[in-house]
C-alpha cells in the first residue's frame, strides 16, 4: 500500500510505494580493478592530458603538473559553466523569461593518482586530506566576487551522469543561486531556529532512520525520501557553509561519508549514485545549515513523476535505514556511533 508523505525540512511531497520496485537497481555496472588504465586522463602520468592545475597535494618540492600529488585540481575541460554559452549573442528571452552569459567557474578535483578505489578505498590520513582541499578549494571559488553559489559533488557509476571512472569530484561556482538552493534559503529564513535541526532532532528522537550519531554529524534517512536509500549527512554545529567548517567537522565527514557510501554499494552493488554538498557561496545567509545529500540513482522517473513533481520511492526510509545501518555495523574498523 502506498503512502504519501512531505518531509519537515524541504516541504517536498513523496510517495513511498514499496510495492513498486522489489530490485530498485537497474544496473549491473562495477568499477574497475585498482590499476592504471593507458586511456584515463585522471591517471598519474598522464597530466599533459589535462587542463593546467589550479592547485594540488603534492609531495614538497615536486613540480606542478606533474608527479608527486594525491590531489589535483583542474579546470573542467568541458565545463557546464564557464563559458558564454547560454544564449547565443543576438537571441532575447521571451517576455517573463531572463538570459544571462554562462559564467561561471568549474573545476574537477581528482581524488587520487589511482584509476581506483573510490573513497571508502583510501586510508583515512588521505581522505581527511583530500577533505580538507576540497574546503581550500570551495572557500577560493567562493571568494571569487562574480560567484553566489558553490556546488561541490561527486557523480559516481553510469546512472550518475559520470562519464570516467577514475574517482573525482567537481565544483561549480555559479553566478546565481540555483532554486532548490534558494528554496531551502528560504525555509532556512521562515520561523524560529534551525529547520534543519529541528527536522534532525526530530529524527534522532525518532531514532527509525538515524544511522550514524556522532556528536559531530548525524546521518538520516529522511523521512520524506524522494530516492531509495538517499542519505542526509547533517553537522550538529550551525554553520551556514561548508567553507567554514572546522577541521573536526571535515575529518568526522572525511570518516562518515566514505563509509556510508561504502555501505551502500554493499547493499545495492554496482549502485550509481551523486553526493553533493548544500551551503557554501561568497553571501550565503546566517541562518542556513550546510549539509551533504547523497542521491543514489536506483530508478528512473518515469511519466507519473515527471508530469507530477511527486517522486516515487520504492524502499521506505527505515527499511533503507536498517538495512545500511546493518552493513555499516558488519565493516572492520572502528564502528560509527549509533543511539
Amino acid at each position: 500500500m502506498s503512502e504519501l508523505r512531505r518531509d519537515p525540512f524541504t516541504g517536498r511531497w513523496v510517495v513511498i510505494a514499496e510495492g513498486r520496485g522489489a530490485r530498485p537497481n537497474e544496473h549491473a555496472g562495477r568499477p574497475p580493478a585498482a590499476a592504471a588504465d593507458p586511456d584515463c586522463p585522471f591517471c598519474a602520468g598522464h597530466e599533459d592530458r589535462t587542463p593546467p592545475e589550479t592547485a594540488a597535494l603534492r609531495t614538497p618540492g615536486s613540480p606542478a603538473n606533474a608527479g608527486g600529488w594525491t590531489a589535483r585540481a583542474i579546470p573542467n575541460k568541458f565545463p557546464t559553466l564557464g563559458s558564454a554559452r547560454s544564449v547565443p549573442v543576438g537571441i532575447a528571452p521571451p517576455p517573463g523569461g531572463d538570459a544571462l552569459e554562462g559564467a561561471g567557474i568549474h573545476e574537477v578535483v581528482i581524488e587520487n593518482p589511482d584509476h581506483s578505489p573510490g573513497l571508502a578505498g583510501l586510508p583515512r590520513s588521505a581522505r581527511r586530506a583530500l577533505f580538507r582541499f576540497f574546503r581550500e578549494r570551495v572557500r577560493s571559488i567562493a571568494a571569487d566576487p562574480t560567484i553566489a553559489s558553490v556546488l561541490l559533488f561527486e557523480n559516481w557509476g553510469p546512472e550518475s551522469g559520470g562519464t570516467l571512472w577514475h574517482p573525482h569530484a567537481q565544483i561549480a561556482g555559479f553566478p546565481l543561486v540555483p532554486a532548490r538552493i534558494a528554496e531551502e534559503e528560504r525555509r532556512f529564513a521562515a520561523g524560529d531556529g534551525c529547520a534543519l535541526e529541528r527536522a534532525t532532532e526530530a529524527e534522532r528522537a525518532a531514532g527509525r532512520r538515524v544511522l550514524v550519531d556522532d556528536p559531530r554529524i548525524t546521518i538520516v534517512a529522511p523521512f520524506g525520501s524522494e530516492h531509495p536509500y538517499e542519505l542526509r549527512i547533517v553537522p550538529r554545529t550551525h554553520r551556514p557553509s561548508f567553507a567554514s567548517a572546522s577541521d573536526d567537522e571535515i575529518d568526522c565527514l572525511a570518516d562518515l561519508l566514505p563509509e556510508a557510501l561504502a555501505a551502500l554499494l554493499q547493499v545495492q552493488p554496482g549502485a550509481s549514485y551523486n553526493w553533493f554538498v548544500h551551503g557554501a557561496g561568497r553571501a550565503t545567509p546566517a541562518s542556513f545549515h550546510w549539509h551533504i545529500e547523497v542521491v543514489p540513482r536506483l530508478v528512473r522517473p518515469d511519466g507519473f513523476e515527471l508530469g507530477s513533481d511527486l517522486m516515487v520511492n520504492p524502499v521506505p526510509p527505515e527499511r533503507a535505514a536498517a538495512e545500511l545501518t546493518a552493513s555499516l555495523e558488519k565493516r572492520p574498523g572502528e564502528k560509527p556511533r549509533k543511539r
